[in-house]
């Protein structure tokens, strides 16, 4: 019975620590910008196909190329193109409302941008709708 203790004692150490790094994830800024068709292509004006993709153009064009849409807001992280590659394949968004058609006919606009993560590391960037 001793060691089934100690077995269990590990087990739920292990859940612990587990729990713990996943809720360590936290909101670390948030931004509010236009996606538009301007942002579907990217610097040498290939089409982009990807929703995440689109988001990392649109900070380029925000930070590098100073072609911001009206409503754009400027943030503090992404002003480089390290930080911006960050963004890739970590977006997380609703695949039925925001998707490439959507954004290149101007369906879509003001967007609210999240950026979770740990210390200087991002874990996702979460993409909503917002009013504006």
């Amino acid at each position: 019975m001793h060691r089934y203790f100690r077995i269990c004692a590990t087990a739920l150490c292990g859940l612990w620590v587990s729990a713990a790094s996943v809720t360590a994830e936290q909101a670390l800024f948030e931004y509010y910008a236009i996606l538009s068709p301007q942002d579907t292509y990217n610097s040498s004006g290939a089409p982009l196909n990807d929703v995440c993709a689109i988001v990392q153009q649109d900070r380029a064009n925000v930070h590098k190329f100073g072609k911001r849409d009206a409503a754009d807001n400027v943030d503090a992280f992404f002003t480089t193109p390290a930080r911006r590659a960050m963004i890739t394949g970590k977006c997380d968004y609703d695949p039925t409302y925001h998707t490439v058609a959507r954004i290149r006919s101007q369906f879509i606009g003001y967007v609210r941008i999240v950026v979770f993560g740990t210390g200087d590391r991002i874990t996702r960037i979460g993409v909503y709708e917002a009013a504006g």
